[in-house]
């Protein structure tokens, strides 16, 4: 799920997970690949919906998240100064997450 602004931005994400290599490996489909306008209600939209994961660059909602997830990426250039779970994997980026090349 990915905050947006409107149509542009949700081809320029769409094209950026495209560009990343994510839906040839056949771990994302671009189909199920949901967006929002808003952060109110996104963790209850999520836990509605049940995926075993969940990219966010908010750490308030991975901690919310953490306890019904299966598994959470937090997208942050910073490191997390604790561990919210065992299933919260933390990453500067996706590029980085699936061993992409170093874009910084």
């Amino acid at each position: 799920m990915e905050r947006i602004l409107d149509d542009e931005s949700e081809e320029k994400v769409l094209s950026a997970l495209d560009d990343a290599g994510l839906f040839m490996s056949g771990g994302l489909t671009r189909d199920k690949v949901i967006f929002c306008s808003t952060e109110n209600g996104r963790s209850s939209f999520v836990r509605q919906l049940e995926p075993d994961w969940h990219v966010d660059t908010n750490p308030e909602i991975i901690h919310q998240l953490s306890r019904f997830i299966k598994y959470l990426l937090h997208i942050s250039p910073n490191k997390p100064e604790r561990a919210v779970s065992s299933n919260v994997f933390s990453s500067t980026g996706l590029e980085h997450f699936f061993g992409g090349p170093d874009i910084s």
